[in-house]
């Protein structure tokens, strides 16, 4: 089932229980403490609730580039890895 950790966001304790490593959600809690507080920062709202989504919407948006980012890149490898084998067999030809 996994182990019980306690890890506070934006001030508040959060239980949580997973298959992570200690270390792992320390990470990531210091992760979305980091965008809670440049939400905080922007002054846009005072609203915990809103901050907190808004930290997620920012995160969210970060995995979604990223992921767009490895999918080009996966790509671009396919690609070349084509040509790559289209050289090799012509040499060996």
């Amino acid at each position: 089932m996994g182990d019980r950790f306690s890890v506070n966001i934006a001030g508040y304790s959060l239980t949580v229980t997973t298959e992570r490593s200690a270390e792992h959600m320390e990470r990531l809690s210091e992760l979305l403490n980091e965008r809670v507080r440049e939400v905080q920062k922007s002054g846009g709202t005072a609203n915990y609730l809103h901050v907190v989504m808004l930290a997620a919407m920012k995160l969210g948006d970060e995995i979604l580039e990223l992921r767009e980012e490895l999918g080009r890149e996966k790509r671009r490898f396919e690609e070349r890895s084509q040509e790559l084998l289209a050289v090799l067999d012509q040499a060996l030809k």
